[in-house]
């Protein structure tokens, strides 16, 4: 079930074709005037440094997307956080009228345990609501670890190679001449 968690929350479809091409060219420092479509099935497609920027391109794009949806879900109208603040403005009105109509000055017994019976309800909500949070906590965290190795391989390529080696740049000890 948790391995549909994703799914079902649209955060593992394929990212939209118009945004990877943006971040692309990004990435590949185009001219904005005259952008490039990333293709794998090119003539191009054997050429390391545009399929490392196509990976970033697309780790980039399923990251903003995870982050938004973290920034986004608790403003959602279905979500367990806008339930559950429904119900906190429902209750505080409840209990706002228990204590104008109470008669006596003492609170009517039903009273007490539609109030307590609510707050055992309100315990459950706030777990659901921390549940789905780190859910979404959690789909950040894989769409950064993504993002960070594509990063590294894009990096790796456009680095320069080192013409000295550790060993090499060592110096030698006098007496082994």
């Amino acid at each position: 079930m948790s391995s549909q968690n994703a799914r079902r929350h649209g955060l593992t479809a394929e990212p939209p074709a118009g945004l990877v091409g943006a971040w692309y060219n990004i990435i590949l420092d185009s001219d904005p005037c005259a952008p490039e479509a990333p293709h794998l099935d090119d003539a191009d497609g054997d050429d390391p440094r545009r399929e490392a920027a196509l990976r970033l391109a697309i780790a980039e794009v399923c990251y903003h997307r995870a982050l938004h949806a973290l920034e986004a879900h608790p403003r959602e109208p279905g979500s367990a956080q806008a339930r559950m603040s429904e119900f906190q403005v429902a209750m505080h009105a409840h209990l706002d009228e228990l204590v104008a109509t109470r008669p006596n000055g003492r609170p009517q017994l039903e009273a007490l345990e539609y109030a307590s019976s609510a707050l055992r309800r309100f315990e459950g909500m706030a777990n659901t609501v921390a549940h789905e949070r780190n859910l979404y906590k959690r789909y950040v965290g894989e769409a950064r670890a993504q993002r960070r190795k594509a990063l590294r391989a894009w990096c790796d390529i456009n680095r320069p190679p080192n013409p000295n080696s550790r060993n090499e740049l060592k110096r030698q000890p006098r007496w082994s001449k």
